[in-house]
């Protein structure tokens, strides 16, 4: 452990989830960088293709944080404004700087991305197009959810019910995957089990505003067993989504939610632990800055393959073009989060929500620790 820790105790923010959040993140560029070892040279490895899970943890992480963070707004149909610039705000002036900064870099070398698929980009519309960067497809089932949570804001036993009807057809459909006879196109992407990791999420806020976290480190031990056992089997056999807009295979219908569950463990034992551990300061650095890691690794991996590519074949041989890519690309999603992400939020906040708080949550009737400060990815 890192000798400049955060203590735990009450805060805006629950140090163990945000760290559990950077870790995620630093997962999918591990993956990604991986994956693009045939355009430098180096080693294709299995093991690191679980990483591409940390969008399923994202997703179980959003359903927790937009439920702490937001339901004392529930039946206040006067909050659901500022519940959208607060989303609108976090989401769309990075989103927004990323795709807009891609077009005019290709354009400017003469090879621009297709127009289509920057403003599918930029408006975050239902589609299994791809996406400017392509790890955008994830924002579409985030703003899904978004909205859908808007609705309970509103009028929660309406939106209640509509998001109950939304996760009994994710169930369904599964179940219809299985069957054979899914719902396809669009309505795959509306239906996606995806929906059942937000569930999820929400259910963990659940048990923590009521009280039923306890402290303790079980949990946590319990679901990393679960974590380990899920990659030792997807290592052995190969299970795995065909790419990040199946919907309609066998492990999208079955391995998804399976990972789900386990990660809605993994958040109950990282909120049950806020209390008894000391949390390195870099994981929550990392964290506050995993949107920005999120956003930019793969455009700055692309740039940094001809670095790795001009490596000596042995250091290639044991990884370290891997490292190059994972690190350019966590160290440049850190700088954009430093001087771009981090400054304009506040600015934004401050012109748009003048009287906007850092979300907090009262603490829970029992145990539990503080409330999340960052809000979802």
């Amino acid at each position: 452990m890192s000798a400049a820790a955060v203590p735990p105790g009450r805060g805006r923010t629950l140090r163990t989830v945000e760290a559990g959040r950077g870790l995620a993140a630093l997962a999918v560029a591990v993956f990604h960088a991986n994956a693009s070892a045939r355009h430098f040279g180096g080693p294709y490895w299995d093991w690191p293709r679980f990483g591409e899970h940390g969008v399923d943890f994202f997703f179980v992480l959003s359903g927790f944080i937009i439920v702490v963070a937001h339901r004392e707004d529930i039946g206040r149909p006067g909050a659901a404004w500022r519940y959208l610039l607060k989303r609108a705000i976090r989401l769309l002036p990075l989103l927004w700087t990323v795709v807009l900064g891609l077009w005019v870099a290709g354009a400017a070398i003469g090879d621009p991305p297709d127009l289509l698929a920057v403003l599918r980009s930029l408006f975050l519309w239902p589609s299994l197009a791809p996406t400017v960067p392509l790890v955008v497809w994830t924002l579409r089932h985030e703003v899904l959810f978004y909205l859908l949570f808007l609705l309970v804001i509103a009028a929660p036993r309406a939106g209640g019910a509509v998001f109950a009807l939304w996760v009994a057809a994710a169930v369904a459909q599964a179940g219809a995957v299985m069957g054979g006879r899914p719902v396809t196109e669009v309505g795959s992407f509306l239906l996606s089990s995806y929906t059942l990791d937000f569930a999820m999420g929400a259910g963990v806020a659940h048990a923590f505003a009521a009280g039923w976290i306890r402290p303790g480190r079980v949990p946590l031990a319990v679901a990393i067993g679960a974590l380990g056992c899920a990659i030792a089997v997807q290592a052995h056999w190969g299970i795995g989504r065909a790419g990040p807009t199946d919907y309609l295979s066998v492990a999208a219908a079955c391995w998804t939610p399976l990972l789900g569950v386990i990660f809605a463990g993994l958040l109950w034992g990282l909120v049950a632990i806020e209390p008894l551990v000391r949390v390195p300061r870099w994981t929550m650095a990392l964290g506050a800055a995993s949107y920005a890691v999120y956003l930019v690794h793969t455009p700055v991996h692309a740039v940094a393959q001809r670095a790795a590519a001009a490596l000596p074949a042995g250091w290639l041989a044991v990884g370290v073009g891997q490292l190059v890519l994972v690190g350019s690309g966590v160290g440049a999603g850190v700088v954009l989060h430093i001087v771009f992400e981090r400054p304009v939020t506040r600015r934004l906040r401050a012109m748009l929500l003048p009287d906007a708080r850092l979300a907090s949550v009262p603490p829970p009737r029992q145990g539990g620790g503080g409330a999340t400060g960052s809000e979802s990815r």
